[in-house]
């Protein structure tokens, strides 16, 4: 709040620096970071933000708003060098005046920021403010030069950052306001949820005019980085003080993309003894509890607090990647090159769709049992389910226990009522056909323990036509029918 307004003097009500041009989540969207990044990391980004009465003059009748509102879309953007990093923003100015309503470009921002070699809590940063602005809209200033220190640390999920330093220009002067130095100041404290998201909390000021003038708002804002990169921030401010450019209120949004460089370094045994609160992968468990320092823990239910990736925690077979049961372990009758890792009683395996229990008829005779209608309903969902398999072949097999013909016989006619069955429930016929094998195919040596058991079976294979079995069985459609 001032008492006169020269319109000869440039002047600058745009104090909203957006220091996060990083798309770090524990950066704070005002008073940015100490970190500079890995070499290779860059940022682009569009923050928004508006201001409500970001100038008024102080008349004799009380304070009257000279800038009602002034909306902001800052292009962004940065690349890191490892302990190095560049940034710049250029911001583009949507307001409204007693005279109307404008669009100007503002004062573009070209940054460094350097880690303090062996102090990396600490950095320093210089920004160059060129006079890019429309000086007529209050806008544009005299080029200045912008010297800050950051200081930021971590306290497990907490963290905080300190920054201080100076805004220096050329002089000028106009009644009531002198142009050549000011404070920059701002401290706060940050909530680190997870990897992803934080939420933070900041006091900043920046006097480019002045000790007399200097801008001071609180702002309340949470950030967000997606793991493919995209990043977005949210938040609002308030302004605590009558210096140029503080507004009644404030609201921020901004999204933008990060391309990272990820360096995986392996700590040696005495550094993650010497530093028990690191935590080098990222994974919120400490160096000194984490079996895997390098290698982030996949947090799935299954041995969570030991910081190691499991590849396969139910031991199954079936990898993490295409586990969709990783805390149940498949039937040891499937396959893990083919299965999803879910238990099933049937799935489909390649050039076969295995069973895990065996169907079962009356005794001596083609009838099923009741008890094997739910493994035929698994059976006939995998054959709907994979559309682009032709040809199943049904096989009956007996066990060595009766003559050979009668054992042939039976595992033909049962290997046909299991077909009819399918063929009723939905599977279309011309991808069914059955075939009686006897005894001539057994699974275990007559005489072994489980002969008698797992020779007697139905089976189910993959066959293409030429494959075809001369003597197979098919469900024909009786010649009266049509």
């Amino acid at each position: 709040m001032i008492t006169l307004i020269s319109v000869a003097l440039a002047l600058d009500v745009d104090t909203f620096t957006t220091g996060a041009t990083t798309g770090d989540p524990t950066a704070f969207t005002r008073l940015g970071s100490q970190a500079t990044g890995e070499g290779g990391d860059w940022d682009a980004g569009l923050v928004m933000d508006y201001a409500d009465a970001p100038l008024s003059e102080q008349l004799p009748a009380g304070r009257a708003p000279v800038i009602d509102a002034l909306a902001t879309a800052n292009l962004l953007g940065g690349y890191s060098f490892g302990g190095l990093r560049l940034d710049g923003t250029l911001p583009l100015h949507f307001g409204a005046e007693t005279d109307g309503a404008y669009a100007v470009t503002g004062d573009a921002r070209l940054g460094a920021q350097l880690v303090v070699p062996g102090v990396r809590p600490l950095a320093l940063g210089l920004t160059v403010i060129l006079p890019t602005g429309a000086n007529a809209r209050y806008v544009g200033g005299p080029p200045r030069l912008v010297t800050l220190v950051r200081w930021g640390h971590e306290f497990g999920r907490v963290g905080v950052l300190a920054v201080g330093g100076a805004v220096l220009s050329l002089p000028e002067d106009s009644p009531g306001l002198t142009s050549g130095a000011g404070p920059v100041i701002g401290a706060g404290a940050g909530y680190r949820v997870n990897d992803a998201l934080s939420a933070m909390f900041e006091l900043s000021a920046q006097g480019e005019w002045g000790f007399t003038s200097v801008p001071v708002e609180a702002t309340l804002s949470g950030r967000m980085r997606l793991p493919d990169g995209v990043w977005a921030s949210a938040g609002a401010a308030a302004g605590l003080g009558n210096g140029i450019g503080a507004s009644r209120w404030r609201a921020i949004a901004g999204i933008g993309y990060s391309g990272r460089t990820r360096k995986v370094l392996v700590p040696t045994a005495e550094q993650i003894a010497g530093d028990p609160t690191a935590d080098q992968d990222d994974d919120s468990i400490l160096n000194g509890a984490d079996r895997c320092p390098d290698q982030a823990e996949t947090v799935d239910g299954v041995q969570d607090e030991d910081g190691c990736p499991e590849f396969d925690g139910d031991g199954d077979g079936v990898p993490f990647a295409r586990d969709v049961c990783p805390t149940q372990p498949i039937l040891p009758e499937q396959d893990p090159r083919y299965s999803d890792g879910c238990p099933h009683v049937a799935e489909l395996a390649g050039d076969h769709v295995a069973v895990t229990e065996t169907i079962l008829f009356r005794e001596g005779r083609t009838e099923l049992l009741a008890s094997a209608d739910p493994l035929l309903q698994a059976v006939r969902d995998q054959m709907l389910a994979h559309p682009e398999i032709q040809l199943f072949l049904i096989e009956g097999h007996a066990n060595a226990d009766g003559p050979d013909d009668y054992n042939l016989r039976l595992s033909d006619a049962r290997a046909f009522s299991v077909m009819r069955w399918l063929v009723d429930h939905g599977v279309d016929r011309t991808r069914l056909i059955s075939k009686g094998y006897g005894e001539a195919v057994p699974l275990a040596e007559d005489g072994t323990p489980d002969a008698l058991v797992v020779n007697r079976r139905v089976e189910f294979r993959v066959v293409h036509v030429e494959e075809i079995p001369a003597d197979a069985r098919h469900v024909e459609i009786p010649a009266d029918v049509r």
